[in-house]
């Protein structure tokens, strides 16, 4: 099956843990796609572009920074979009002090995918921070908007051996 692993991968212990995800869930016999992100480590924001007059102006205080940043973005949303609209299921990394901003609006692009498209076989997110398990009675203090979007369609799990046993159903 075609997965798209919706998951933060902004720090190196995040990327750590989503590669041993997807060492797991290839093993499984899933294809697994990733966020692409070219720029993770390109700021644009925070280059200096130009000097003038002895000022320092930053990428995203000239107008061709604004153009260069939403060029960017353009292009980071198009990579990502094509391969969320190619995956049959959707796993979503729920942890954290609140889900990442990313993997939420992934939720919504997924779900809105299956609503088009009954093909697609659904969400699971996956739960592993304290933080989330300590209230696994509710809500893993997700967003409740969020968590009722993927439960409508999915589950919510503790482990990436449920996510693999949740697939196979």
């Amino acid at each position: 099956m075609k997965i798209y692993f919706a998951a933060p991968q902004n720090t190196p212990y995040q990327r750590d843990y989503v590669q041993a995800c997807v060492q797991q869930l290839q093993a499984a016999g899933h294809s697994i796609s990733l966020a692409v992100d070219p720029y993770l480590n390109h700021q644009p924001a925070f280059e200096v572009t130009l000097e003038a007059d002895g000022e320092k102006l930053y990428s995203d205080q000239s107008q061709a920074g604004r153009l260069a940043k939403s060029a960017f973005a353009a292009e980071v949303f198009q990579e990502n979009y094509a391969l969320l609209a190619n995956a049959d299921a959707l796993v979503a990394l729920l942890d954290g002090s609140q889900v990442d901003d990313r993997v939420a609006c992934e939720i919504g692009i997924f779900y809105g995918l299956m609503r088009e498209n009954p093909a697609k076989h659904g969400i699971i997110g996956l739960a592993t921070d304290a933080r989330c398990l300590r209230r696994r009675d509710s809500t893993y203090g997700v967003n409740i908007f969020t968590v009722g979007t993927l439960e409508e369609v999915g589950d919510v799990v503790e482990s990436i051996e449920d996510v693999i046993e949740a697939l196979e159903e």
